[in-house]
Parts: structure tokens; C-alpha cells; sequence
């Protein structure tokens, strides 16, 4: 037998599958606002990192930047409008993180980073390398040494334990350059495998931002 099926009644529809649609649709207009606000924000040159610090996020931040300097490209240096960095991470990757530490440190358009809530681990030499420094009285910073885990031969771990010895360094040297900080305080938390949280006051003592907010 062949023909059409009778429809569906309208209250079955719903009762079946409204939950789902509704479901969707509010997906769909969550997806849609927030990319309306990202929009928005771009607009303004208002960048959010709230990750740890990966090849994800260069995707999404190194290009931003790159963006907004050929924008200005025809625009006085000191007349620019600045790129706004929040943020908000526990760290991550050293080799990723290096490359947007270079990134912001190469725009020409100024970069204003700021930390409202935490910048940890490979978060702190980000934060450090703002045009500008803002920071919230309630921020967090935190340095300690590089971590990591490997397997492999004993050859392989050598050469890994002096890539670990070249990244620290890297990763020391550039803090005491944007700091007060004095290199052998460094060394002690080290030293003592410690993790050094620092709070607003400490931060201020070593000259680690420009502005409050």
C-alpha cells in the first residue's frame, strides 16, 4: 500500500520532541550571543584568555593581534587605541606561551594585559609582558619551576633535563627583567621545590604592574 501518513497531531509533536527543540534553540541562541559578544568585545580590542596557555590559545589570540596592528597599520604609534589582554589561567605549555609573549611584545599597537583573578605558572611572564600592567587588588600570581614528565633512554632524558635548564633560565630572565625581583629570591623557591604565591602587596613591592584597577 503506498500514499501519504497521516501528520502527526501538534500535541504529540510537542509533547515528544519540545523539550529537545527547546533545547536546541537555546543552545542555538547561547551560541549566538555569545558570539555577539565576542564581536563586540573585538570591537573594542578586548581579548579574554581563560585557559591554560596551548596551541589553542595562540589560535585564538596571536591572530587577534596580528589583526588589529594591520588595522592600524596607517595609524601614528601613539595614536592607536590599545588591545585590552584579560587574563585568567593557571598556565600551560612554556614553548606556546613564548610565542604570545613575543607576539605582544612585537605589536606595535600597545597591548594592556591585565590579571583580575589569577595568572600562574607560564599566566605570569604573559602578564608580564603588557605595554601596561594592570592588575586587581584581589589578583593572584604564582612563579615556581618548569614541570613536566618524559620517558625515553637516558640520553633522551639528558637532553630533555638541558632543554628544562634553557627554558628556565628563559623563563627566570625574563621575570627579573620586567621586575625587581632579584634573581637569587628565584633560586631559593627553587631550591626548595616551592611554589611562590604572590598576593597584590608583594606584587606591588616588585614593581610586577603599572595600574590598579
Amino acid at each position: 500500500m503506498t500514499g501519504f501518513s497521516r501528520p502527526m497531531p501538534l500535541n504529540y509533536i510537542t509533547e515528544k520532541f519540545g523539550g529537545f527543540i527547546m533545547e536546541m534553540f537555546l543552545e542555538e541562541s547561547k551560541t549566538t550571543l555569545l558570539d555577539q559578544v565576542e564581536r563586540e568585545l573585538f570591537k573594542d580590542r578586548v581579548i579574554y584568555l581563560n585557559e591554560d596557555v596551548s596551541a589553542y590559545t595562540i589560535a585564538n589570540i596571536v591572530p587577534l593581534i596580528h589583526k588589529i596592528n594591520k588595522d592600524d597599520e596607517n595609524v601614528p604609534v601613539e595614536d592607536r587605541k590599545p588591545i585590552h589582554l584579560h587574563i585568567t589561567s593557571y598556565g600551560g605549555s612554556a614553548y606556546d606561551g613564548w610565542q604570545i609573549v613575543s607576539t605582544i611584545e612585537n605589536s606595535k599597537t600597545p597591548v594592556y594585559t591585565y590579571v583580575e583573578g589569577y595568572a600562574m605558572s607560564m599566566g605570569l611572564p604573559l602578564f608580564l609582558a603588557g605595554h601596561k600592567r594592570i592588575i586587581g587588588k584581589y589578583a593572584s600570581l604564582l612563579y615556581h619551576e618548569l614541570r613536566g614528565g618524559a620517558n625515553g633512554t637516558r640520553q633522551d632524558l639528558k637532553r630533555l633535563d638541558k632543554e628544562y635548564d634553557r627554558l628556565q633560565k628563559i623563563y627566570d630572565d625574563y621575570i627579573t627583567s620586567k621586575t625587581s625581583i632579584p634573581q637569587d629570591l628565584l633560586v631559593t623557591y627553587q631550591d626548595r621545590v616551592e611554589d611562590w604565591y604572590i598576593g597584590f602587596e608583594e606584587a606591588k613591592k616588585y614593581k610586577m604592574f603599572d595600574e590598579v584597577i
